[in-house]
């Protein structure tokens, strides 16, 4: 069996020797100090001011015996720490004076954008694209700059006076470094091929074999399109990256829905703002028309205050549906396609060819 519980505390404080189980054991992570906007919706009533977070973790198999052990060891917590125990299992809180469940995650009324960034040389960024992304946002837009990194959640490491050195070196160790900037910015997410990444993966691993660009998400909570002059900020640090970045594709959309970290063509959605990178603007020349060019290589289309929004792709650019699994015709049963060649938009316009002995560098 496996069983999860969060504690909330309004201090970091020891806790109880952890009951010694015969064919189980019970893990603490913690106690993590957190944000307020780390809190699920349905946890923040419960949370109020406590700010430190405990990780309880159950696995083994157990006796009735041991499982009242357990159970009356997580009552002592509770009543010493006066914390919040949440059952992730179950949706139940307890707290020294009273019990029950919660409510439903409340959804949010608009869902978040994203900005994201498309390119080719993971290897490029992973070298020095990553620390002049960072110098971008810093002299560019400060608000978006991650002020926490790590590699799990709550983020414990933070950027101060502006040094983020520490970050860097983070990012060098291993790229899937989580980080998160102050509203109206959230989550900022990475996915980079380069031999840094790949290196824990067999050779032969699904995911290097198919991750073809990188991607960089910031993610924008829906107040910052309220403000005309904050759209327009954001718009400027959009292009400078565009060019740092030398994109194959880049989008800022006002829904929760962004293209997927493998590339097989463009998005089918509508975006608030888009750049096409030279691949793209080769093989849609029309786009010319609408927008304007940026540097040397890269044009632009956005929203404008005419209700003018950027057009859909062309429907030979956009990527099809993936098939993670299909039924077999012969034998009828599910069969798993991940490792078949994957499907690519008509106009696909890299020079890549998928290969099961081979991966991307």
């Amino acid at each position: 069996m496996s069983y999860d519980f969060d504690l909330y505390t309004s201090r970091a404080l020891e806790l109880e020797p952890l009951p010694t189980l015969a064919q189980g054991a019970v893990h603490v992570d913690g106690p993590y100090l957190f944000e307020p906007a780390d809190i699920p919706d349905n946890h923040a009533p419960l949370v109020e001011k406590k700010r430190f977070l405990f990780r309880i973790h159950l696995e083994g198999v157990l006796a009735t015996q041991e499982m009242a052990h357990v159970d009356a060891w997580l009552g002592q917590v509770v009543l010493r720490t006066k914390g919040v125990l949440i059952n992730l299992q179950t949706n139940q809180f307890e707290t020294p004076k009273k019990s029950g469940q919660l409510n439903a995650s409340v959804e949010p009324v608009r869902d978040s954008g994203w900005m994201t960034f498309y390119f080719q040389d993971g290897e490029a960024f992973y070298e020095h694209g990553f620390e002049n992304m960072l110098q971008d946002i810093s002299s560019t837009l400060p608000e978006a700059m991650p002020n926490r990194y790590g590699y799990y959640e709550p983020l414990q490491c933070r950027i101060e006076g502006g040094d983020f050195s520490g970050l860097i070196s983070s990012f060098k160790k291993e790229t899937d470094v989580c980080m998160k900037s102050r509203s109206p910015f959230g989550d900022i997410l990475l996915t980079i091929p380069c031999r840094k990444t790949f290196e824990r993966y067999h050779p032969h691993h699904f995911i290097r074999r198919k991750f073809l660009l990188g991607r960089v998400s910031f993610q924008i909570r829906p107040k910052l399109f309220d403000s005309p002059s904050d759209t327009a900020k954001l718009t400027v640090l959009f292009e400078k990256l565009c060019v740092t970045l030398e994109v194959v594709y880049a989008e800022i959309v006002r829904s929760d829905e962004f293209g997927s970290w493998f590339w097989y063509g463009l998005p089918d959605h509508q975006a608030h703002t888009f750049c096409l990178g030279p691949a793209y603007h080769k093989v849609w020349p029309d786009i010319g028309t609408v927008g304007y060019t940026i540097g040397h290589r890269h044009h632009v289309v956005t929203t404008d205050r005419f209700g003018n929004s950027p057009p859909r792709p062309p429907n030979n650019l956009i990527a099809p549906e993936q098939e993670d699994s299909c039924i077999d015709p012969e034998t009828g049963k599910t069969r798993d396609t991940r490792d078949q060649k994957p499907k690519y938009a008509p106009v696909f316009p890299f020079d890549y060819e998928f290969d099961l002995n081979t991966y991307i560098w």
